[in-house]
C-alpha cells in the first residue's frame, strides 16, 4: 500500500477546522460591532436627553425670573430637530423672605427629560438636573 492512499482525507479535516475558526471570528466580530453601535447610540441618546434637560432647565428659569411664576409641575413635548420625542417636566417650588426691607425669593427647580419608556424602549435616555435660583 501506498503511503499516498493512506493519509487521504487528512487535508479535509484541516480544511473544516479552518472553516470552523474563521465562522467562529466572523460571529464574535459581528457581535463586537452591534454592541459598539449600540453603545454609540445610547451615548448619542444620553447627549441629546441632557440638552433636552437644558432647554427644560431654561426654560424654568425664565418661567421663575421673568415672569416671576413657579408651577408646581410642567410638561414639555420637544418636537424639533434632534430632540424630537422627548418629554421634559420642570417642577418648581419657591420661598420667599425678607432681607433688609426687600423680599427674596428663592426657586427650587427640578428638571427631567425622558426618551421613551423604562423599560419598553431600547433606547431609553433620561436625565436629570436639580438647580436652585435667587430672585
Amino acid at each position: 500500500m501506498n503511503i499516498r492512499q493512506r493519509q487521504k482525507g487528512v487535508s479535509l479535516v484541516a480544511v473544516v477546522f479552518i472553516i470552523t475558526v474563521l465562522a467562529v471570528a466572523v460571529v464574535f466580530i459581528q457581535r463586537l460591532l452591534s454592541v459598539s453601535v449600540a453603545t454609540n447610540n445610547l451615548s448619542l441618546q444620553g447627549a441629546r436627553a441632557w440638552q433636552a434637560a437644558q432647554a427644560g432647565a431654561e426654560w424654568g428659569i425664565y418661567r421663575a425670573i421673568v415672569d416671576g411664576s413657579c408651577v408646581s409641575s410642567s410638561t414639555l413635548n420637544l418636537t424639533e430637530g434632534a430632540l424630537n420625542g422627548f418629554t421634559v417636566t420642570v417642577g418648581c417650588s419657591s420661598q420667599s423672605y425678607t432681607e433688609e426691607g426687600s423680599t427674596v425669593t428663592i426657586y427650587n427647580l427640578s428638571v427631567l427629560s425622558e426618551f421613551g419608556t423604562l423599560g419598553s424602549n431600547p433606547d431609553y435616555a433620561s436625565r436629570r438636573i436639580n438647580l436652585t435660583l435667587e430672585n
